[in-house]
């Protein structure tokens, strides 16, 4: 029983690494540094507001239902944020 255990432990944590592993090639989707419009549409689709809080870098949020833009809803390929 205790060796059971031991697997499916060492299963989600293995399966918990390689979900972050896959996360990280999206970061090349974050607008340029000139961009300085309220909405980007990443080339993937997927839509962000733009939002900065005083003296700090600007944050772009993942929209769900873009319809005023004109975009398609998110889907889980879209990250929810990205650094501007």
């Amino acid at each position: 029983m205790k060796l059971i255990f031991a697997l499916t432990a060492a299963t989600l944590t293995f399966g918990a690494v390689t979900a972050d592993a896959q996360v990280a090639p999206r970061t090349f989707m974050t607008p340029a540094v000139a961009q300085t419009g309220q909405w980007y549409i990443a080339p993937n689709g997927c839509s962000y507001t733009r939002t900065q809080a005083p003296g700090q870098s600007v944050i772009w949020m993942l929209i769900q239902n873009p319809h005023h833009i004109g975009g398609r809803n998110a889907t889980a390929v879209c990250p929810r944020m990205l650094q501007g």
